[in-house]
């Protein structure tokens, strides 16, 4: 498993990467929610969450479920080429890298 961890604003959020299947967690959230492949409630979990979940993330999570982001993560061969993935997308929505942590 590889932990991700960014900034946004002044909130940390982490992204766990484990046999292709990426995860999110931060502060506000903290239960783990899967988005990639997206969850089927993830959708609901925006809802109920009532702005807790940064917007940030949820056009992430968007953007990547859909056309050419996709194609990008599903064309990613092992967890490593999708940490790079992550982390150039991640950069696009504002998000500082701040720390890797392997397991």
């Amino acid at each position: 498993m590889i932990k991700l961890v960014f900034t946004v604003g002044r909130e940390a959020i982490s992204f766990e990467v484990e046999n292709r299947i990426i995860s999110y967690q931060d502060r506000k959230f903290p239960s783990i929610m899967q988005i990639i492949p997206m969850a089927n409630d993830f959708e609901k979990a925006v809802i109920m969450s009532r702005n807790r979940i940064p917007k940030e993330i949820i056009e992430l999570v968007r953007d990547s479920n859909k056309g050419k982001n996709k194609e990008e993560y599903d064309n990613a061969k092992d967890d490593e080429e999708l940490v790079t993935v992550i982390k150039k997308d991640a950069a696009f929505k504002g998000c500082v890298f701040q720390k890797r942590i392997d397991n």
